[in-house]
């Protein structure tokens, strides 16, 4: 296609409102266009990345016997007052009334994933179950101006996993893990893997997956020779001190982007189910 064809060329004004980097970058380069804030459209060069990224996470969750489905952004009440996130996970939720029914969009599926697992699966020889989807998300995000790394709606891919024994789901834990990293090799980032908190997911610590950037809005302390790494909502350690892990490196304080997280869902999570 000729570039005189192409939808969405080049600028040379962003939007007065827009005050994030990544965005004006991409917005000039005719990748991006803002509707408001936190909420963007994907031009066709846009488009063509996000696809491309796409399929590299595809054949990364191949590897590790992992099945793409599809699932509703539409969700009604009932379905999250099974596990009590109506009431706690309200604030970072869409919701709202429609003929006097309540409904919210979604900012996570692990309800809908196992509403699914009770109407599907028969026999406990069928797990452990591994499915994928890529779908939108709606998160109510108090500080919508960091352009596309932290916006009200956005497209994610997220993997579940249903498990029997503890030790089997240890060992898929650490497989995806590094999947991911394989998938941020392959699109030229090296991330750090991070313990931090759990927030509205889990009680339980998580990990996310980190890369280092003066733009990011986390803090992140890690060693300069091991894997030990931990997000400053947690660390107990402070920068130069000594590595509590390996005991020979020192530990950095850098800003990073979160480009990802991994967790355990709590055992007792999907019991009204």
């Amino acid at each position: 296609m000729k570039y005189s064809q192409l939808f969405g060329k080049t600028q040379r004004q962003t939007p007065k409102d827009e005050t994030s980097v990544n965005a004006k970058l991409l917005i000039r380069a005719g990748f991006i266009d803002k509707l408001m804030a936190g909420s963007y459209s994907l031009l066709p060069l846009g488009f063509r990345v996000v696809g491309k990224i796409e399929q590299i996470i595809r054949e990364e969750m191949d590897k590790v016997g992992a099945q793409e489905i599809l699932m509703p952004l539409l969700h009604p009440k009932a379905i999250w007052n099974e596990t009590g996130r109506w009431e706690t996970a309200k604030e970072v939720m869409f919701q709202f009334k429609k003929d006097k029914k309540e409904f919210a969009l979604s900012f996570t599926h692990e309800e809908i994933l196992l509403d699914l697992v009770r109407k599907h699966v028969q026999t406990y020889h069928e797990f452990p179950l591994k499915l994928y989807h890529f779908s939108t998300k709606f998160r109510n995000e108090l500080r919508a101006k960091s352009g596309i790394l932290r916006a009200r709606e956005f497209l994610m891919k997220d993997l579940y996993s249903v498990h029997t024994a503890e030790k089997d789901l240890d060992k898929y834990y650490w497989e995806v893990a590094d999947s991911y990293l394989k998938v941020f090799k392959r699109v030229g980032l090296e991330a750090k893997i991070v313990e931090a908190a759990g927030g509205v997911f889990t009680r339980s610590h998580t990990h996310e997956f980190q890369v280092l950037s003066e733009a990011g809005e986390d803090t992140i302390y890690w060693c300069d020779s091991c894997d030990f790494a931990q997000n400053k909502e947690i660390a107990q350690g402070k920068s130069g001190e000594v590595c509590p892990k390996c005991k020979k490196g020192k530990i950095a304080e850098s800003k990073s982007i979160e480009v990802g997280n991994i967790f355990k869902i709590n055992g007792n999570f999907g019991r009204g189910f």
